[in-house]
């Protein structure tokens, strides 16, 4: 539990300071607002692009000829640090805040279209599922809102004194979320993982991580499903690792523990990635330990296993890993800091990047180009940039100085690249003509 501890308390005293009431904001006036106009293929509709998670999906068609001419073609501002990753579909560009706030912004100009306050810090990804788009708050809370006007369809509450770090996962007609412990675990809570009715927000199943709902055990990662209709979660300690579960029901499949977390608080914060390796279905695991995993889908068994790096509560491996049918691509937030590409049969180093400041950033990937954010959650974080490298050899293509810590794991919608930083700023890239 704790992982991200000081995150924590940032974004909460953020939820604090939040308007108590809830607000709609009317769209800006027809007359000054750009039109909303949808470019086909540009979609990223929830945490990581897809349901594997493995920040790869067919539509983040960003190329590295595109990307090294990135330039910033707008910039928005939200009250609290834009910790998840923005969600795109229908010319949107849907985010959330630590100051309560979620806002739809237009894609093609990031003028706002509506906006929603008072709903609690937001550290998670909005995700966009046919007409709705569900948030996750750290007041225990999971809205669904009308994508096009940001109006309340229901709002679920959660546990007393939980909060929810992970990102609502749309499946068929539910929802499914995860809870933990706030900030400091104080209180400690049960870590749970629940199923919800899309349409209703009614409340289905309901599954403890720890015998007897001991606390403990909480669910800051968002749940992965493979091809086969099979979910997947990173869980905190003591269990320290995966719990794969049903979705349908909740009903657990199995569950592996990576290490023994001995006090140290190096909970399991990444969500598994899920691919095919040499025709078996398998899950890449990060973790705040510095451990990497890959596991048999099937029964938790371990592939293979590296230290990549020393880690701890609020460093190590917390970012979720990217994967392009090629490479597995880590992020690291404890010495040496930036990004590893690891060949995936075996976990052999491709190739490294090393960057000055550590990356909380999960990296998204398009054809041939890598896509991140480097900035810190402890110390200084006025200091951060956006960074772009070839996936062949792990060249720079791109960076951008934000001047703020880009935690936010950027979206890549087909050429258009957008993500958010610690100071409230979201940002959008497309390639310069």
């Amino acid at each position: 539990m704790g992982a991200h501890s000081r995150l924590r308390r940032t974004l909460e005293f953020a939820e604090r300071l939040a308007a108590v009431a809830v607000l709609l904001a009317a769209c800006s006036p027809a007359s000054s607002a750009a039109p909303i106009i949808p470019v086909p293929g540009e979609t990223w509709t929830m945490y990581r692009g897809d349901l594997s998670r493995d920040g790869h999906p067919f539509t983040a068609t960003l190329d590295s000829k595109s990307a090294a001419r990135l330039a910033v073609a707008w910039r928005a501002h939200l009250s609290g640090a834009v910790d998840g990753t923005p969600a795109v579909a229908r010319g949107l560009v849907i985010v959330g805040g630590a100051g309560g706030e979620v806002r739809a912004l237009n894609a093609s100009s990031g003028e706002t279209v509506w906006s929603r306050r008072g709903l609690g810090a937001v550290a998670s990804s909005p995700t966009i599922s046919g007409d709705r788009v569900f948030v996750s708050t750290l007041s225990g809370h999971v809205h669904a809102m009308d994508v096009v006007s940001g109006r309340e369809r229901w709002d679920w509450t959660g546990p007393a004194q939980a909060a929810i770090w992970a990102s609502p996962v749309a499946f068929g007609d539910e929802v499914i979320v995860g809870v933990a412990s706030p900030y400091g675990d104080q209180p400690l809570v049960s870590g749970r993982i629940y199923g919800l009715d899309a349409a209703t927000g009614h409340q289905r199943w309901t599954r403890c991580i720890e015998i007897n709902c001991d606390p403990g055990g909480g669910v800051w990662s968002t749940p992965s499903l493979d091809g086969d209709g099979n979910a997947f979660v990173g869980v905190g300690n003591p269990v320290d690792g995966v719990l794969a579960f049903d979705p349908d029901t909740g009903e657990r499949k199995w569950q592996a523990s990576l290490y023994t977390d001995a006090g140290r608080d190096v909970d399991v914060g990444a969500s598994p990635v899920t691919f095919d390796l040499l025709g078996e279905h398998v899950l890449a695991q990060a973790s705040n330990q510095g451990l990497f995993a890959v596991l048999d889908s099937g029964d938790g068994g371990l592939v293979w296993q590296r230290a990549l790096v020393e880690g701890s509560a609020v460093h190590g491996l917390l970012a979720t890993p990217a994967y392009d049918q090629k490479n597995l691509y880590v992020a690291s937030a404890s010495p040496p800091t930036g990004l590893f590409a690891l060949r995936p049969i075996d976990g052999r180093e491709l190739w490294r990047h090393e960057t000055p400041l550590p990356v909380y950033s999960a990296p998204a990937v398009g054809n041939g180009v890598v896509v991140f954010g480097t900035g810190a959650v402890l110390g200084d974080v006025k200091a951060g940039s956006l960074v772009a490298l070839s996936t062949s050899d792990g060249q720079v293509l791109f960076t951008f100085d934000t001047h703020s810590a880009v935690r936010s794991g950027p979206a890549i919608a087909g050429n258009l690249v957008v993500v958010g930083d610690a100071a409230g700023d979201v940002f959008a890239f497309r390639p310069k003509s």
